[in-house]
């Protein structure tokens, strides 16, 4: 699956255990925690290079998540 949209960071699971700053895709079909795929969950550098720029992806989606396996920037 492709989704299309910005980058941004936000705070994620607020309240828990899990409460941290993360990546998020915010796309017209809605926000998912961004991930890329073998990268760590919490912290990916590779990623956080991201941080801002409209990108497109493709990978898959699971419960809120999108998992890529690859992506390019478009600005």
């Amino acid at each position: 699956m492709k989704l299309r949209g910005r980058v941004t960071r936000r705070l994620l699971f607020k309240g828990t255990k899990s409460e941290h700053e993360g990546l998020v895709l915010l796309a017209p079909e809605g926000e998912y925690k961004l991930r890329r795929q073998g990268g760590n969950p919490f912290e990916d550098k590779t990623l956080g290079s991201l941080e801002g720029k409209l990108i497109e992806g493709e990978g898959i989606v699971r419960k809120g998540q999108f998992i890529m396996s690859g992506w390019k920037t478009l600005e």
